[in-house]
């Protein structure tokens, strides 16, 4: 269940990003390993199909609200509904167990659990008590991620993560870590070349790439104050954007950022782009930026490791287990713009850059980032004691 985002849609549009790309892989390696699959979302957009089937999995569009975009909040009015419909599809079903993602999907995951006896894993890929807001939506959320915490089979993708939320909630509950996975046959090396024409950028001059949703809480705005710091220095670097849409788009404001910060002319924002597209993006990066304010793991960074490309990262949450200098990587604290540009400075020394590209792949062989390897986790965790 992905409530909040429909997972098929494309990467970087408004709450479209790291969730739900795990939903939608995760969501096909089960499928991939045999288990039929419903994955259940809202309709967002009227035009999509009620039900579709992509990859082997049943995508199941749900009327909870308008079938507009709307935002997490907006969403949480209408749970009753969302509760409703998932309701239906369980009576209708024999669901072996349910895995939810996000707060909005857990509360309505946790009903259907209880009053269908079927397992429930729900991954927490971030938590209420970090938000600033103190409404009636976030205590509503805080109260449901406490039930969850409680009840339901809780799964992180990092160890840092689990510690915040004991910490936050009081509440020493069994945790799994469970990291996200990486489909290494799309996301590997490729013709920096090519795919720099494929997304219409000029071959000379450096490329730092980010990739994701343009929400403050993602750090771009830091990243363009730092970029101009660079750019002082470097003039012939430049940094392209993936991620935006028309609905509720920073893209005109943050275009008028980099415009009074005089680096207009080299920052390229490309807007959202197609999934299978997305590798292109890190293909054509020298190196991937990820300056979020917090994140419970940063999907993106693990996938531009497997791509070859090094990161540089905020120093919190997951990303301080999956960004080290053993990997190629480098950690910097969120929103200091000076670190920033000298760290950016730094990795396009070339002896630096070449080094860390190599370690950057160095850990992706095997089986530990497989998304069948995650399916198989969450499975077993799902029906360990279960009555099946």
């Amino acid at each position: 269940m992905s409530l909040h985002a429909d997972p098929t849609t494309t990467v970087g549009a408004p709450e479209n990003g790291g969730v739900t790309v795990y939903v939608r892989e995760l969501a096909r390696a089960l499928a991939a390993e045999g288990w039929p699959v419903d994955l259940v979302t809202r309709r967002h957009d009227p035009e999509r199909p009620e039900r579709e089937e992509r990859d082997g999995v049943n995508v199941i569009r749900i009327d909870a609200g308008p079938p507009k975009a709307l935002s997490n909040d907006e969403i949480a009015k209408y749970l009753p509904q969302a509760y409703d419909a998932v309701r239906a599809l369980a009576a209708a079903r024999t669901y072996r167990f349910i895995s939810s993602h996000y707060w909005l999907s857990g509360a309505v995951g946790d009903r259907i659990a209880r009053e269908f006896d079927i397992p429930h894993v729900h991954t927490l890929h971030s938590h209420g008590v970090e938000r600033k807001k103190r409404d009636d939506v976030t205590l509503t959320r805080i109260e449901a991620e406490r039930g969850l915490l409680q009840r339901a089979k809780i799964v992180t993708l990092s160890k840092t993560h689990v510690n915040v939320f004991r910490q936050k909630y009081g509440i020493d509950a069994p945790v799994n870590v469970v990291p996200a996975g990486v489909d290494t046959a799309r996301f590997k090396p490729g013709d920096r070349g090519a795919a720099l024409l494929e997304l219409g950028l000029p071959a000379q001059g450096p490329w730092f790439g980010y990739v994701g949703r343009l929400a403050k809480e993602k750090g771009i705005d830091d990243l363009l104050h730092a970029f101009a710091l660079l750019h002082v220095r470097r003039p012939d670097a430049g940094l392209f954007v993936v991620g935006g849409a028309r609905a509720r788009s920073r893209v005109p404001e943050l275009n008028d950022l980099a415009s009074r910060l005089h680096i207009g002319d080299a920052v390229r924002f490309l807007g959202p782009i197609p999934n299978d597209k997305v590798a292109r993006a890190f293909q054509a990066a020298d190196v991937l930026l990820v300056p979020s304010h917090y994140e419970a793991f940063g999907l993106v960074a693990l996938e531009a490791r497997a791509a070859g490309v090094p990161v540089i990262a905020s120093d919190v949450g997951g990303l301080r287990e999956l960004v080290t200098p053993e990997n190629g990587g480098a950690r910097v604290a969120p929103g200091d713009y000076i670190a920033w540009a000298q760290e950016m400075e730094r990795v396009l020394q070339p002896h630096v850059l070449q080094q860390r590209r190599t370690l950057a792949l160095r850990e992706m062989r095997g089986d530990v980032y497989s998304w069948r390897t995650v399916a198989n986790t969450i499975a077993s965790i799902a029906l360990q004691g279960a009555h099946v």
